[in-house]
């Protein structure tokens, strides 16, 4: 299904948006992965903390709310996918296990999405471009 799409669809944006994307992706890793929102934690400038002039402030909720979710998440999930991923890996190297369960599964994933979610834009900006979805829109 991904070669169909990869090569009935327009190949050359496809490729690009996987290029551009996965440069974007490196580009910022270290600023995604040091995000804490510390700014938000100010809230609004009337609540006299230096928080955002323009009253457009946030709150720093939806990051920690976020966050404790994601470490229940995983921290729930993890003996279930240990045993599952040693089960599976038993007398495999540690280089075959990390390519098998970290490396090549995210860039099947990165090709996966980066096809997909380049022929998805590509198709709604054809759609919207000609009108079919002016009827939505209204």
């Amino acid at each position: 299904l991904l070669l169909l799409v990869l090569f009935l669809g327009e190949t050359y944006f496809c490729l690009d948006v996987l290029v551009q994307t996965f440069g974007y992706y490196l580009w910022y890793i270290l600023k995604i992965a040091f995000q804490t929102d510390a700014f938000e934690r100010l809230g609004l400038a009337s609540m006299g903390l230096g928080g955002a002039p323009d009253g457009k402030g946030g709150s720093d909720t939806w990051l920690s709310n976020v966050t404790l979710f994601y470490w229940a998440w995983w921290i729930s999930w993890a003996p279930f996918c240990g045993t599952f991923l040693a089960k599976i890996s038993k007398g495999r190297t540690l280089r075959e296990f990390i390519l098998g369960t970290l490396i090549v599964p995210s860039l099947y994933l990165f090709l996966w999405f980066g096809v997909f979610g380049a022929e998805s834009i590509r198709m709604q900006r054809l759609a919207d471009a000609s009108g079919v979805c002016a009827a939505a829109y209204t």
